[in-house]
């Protein structure tokens, strides 16, 4: 993904290709490739979205079924290769849930779809037992795993591998496309930025990206007290410059 949230421009681990092929219930293989492949055991995972095919600036659910009670993360592998740890999050760190079909995301927080456009990946893990794939704490939203999905995968296989003894876990993975909005640039610009923000925050887009602080001139969110996002735009005169009223979102 891209929320928006997340950054879903949503959001997740397409791994190394292990020699082994990992493969998933889609029949192809899947974007994390893990060294050893889960042993066949009665944990089933399963995950998908409430669309296949997002416009930058919708809002995105995401579903996960499990056969057991069981740990969760979920990885986001954005089209330009970049991985999100989305699930637990600074927002929802409370990632052992209960057996049965559950919804991301389950807080005060959305997923935004957000650029770049193209294919993004969601996988999903579970386990009786935790992980430890998560920070101990979270200085980012949606802290980012790795900046290609090769280096995300082994890290994540190190951190399996390392438990004593061998935790029983799956995966599971999904896949959607995002697409560019067909109107206007500024209105583009009216969507949220893809994370929730701190109090004082700001950030604004530009050159395809979310940038943390305030344009030289131009459109920018900042996130207030009030627990909301706020539009302002600043206005250049000359070599002063002057900074429009808030707009409550």
């Amino acid at each position: 993904m891209k929320t928006h949230a997340t950054r879903l421009g949503v959001l997740l681990v397409i791994g190394l290709i292990a020699a082994s092929g990992l493969a998933v219930a889609q029949g192809s293989v899947a974007p994390l490739g893990i060294i050893p492949e889960p042993t066949p055991q009665p944990l089933t995972v399963n995950v998908w979205t409430d669309k296949s095919s997002y416009t930058v600036g919708e809002t995105l659910t995401i579903f996960f079924s499990v056969s057991q009670a069981a740990y969760i993360y979920v990885y986001d592998i954005q089209p330009d290769g970049i991985v999100r740890l989305i699930f637990p999050n600074a927002y929802s760190q409370a990632n052992f849930v209960s057996a049965g079909t559950h919804s991301l995301p389950n807080g005060m927080y959305k997923f935004t779809v957000a650029p770049p456009t193209g294919t993004e990946h969601l996988q999903i893990f579970a386990s009786p037992v935790d992980l430890g794939l998560a920070p101990p704490y979270f200085g980012e939203p949606f802290p980012m795993a790795a900046s290609d999905p090769g280096s995300a995968s082994v890290q994540i296989q190190v951190q399996i591998l390392g438990i004593v003894p061998e935790p029983v876990w799956a995966t599971a993975w999904t896949s959607f496309t995002i697409h560019q909005q067909t109107y206007g640039y500024y209105q583009q610009s009216y969507f949220y930025p893809p994370f929730m923000g701190y109090p004082g925050g700001t950030w604004y887009y530009l050159g395809g990206q979310w940038h943390f602080g305030i344009p030289s001139s131009g459109w920018y969110w900042y996130f207030g007290f009030d627990g909301r996002w706020h539009l302002r735009i600043v206005f250049h005169f000359g070599t002063g410059g002057s900074e429009g009223p808030p707009s409550g979102e």
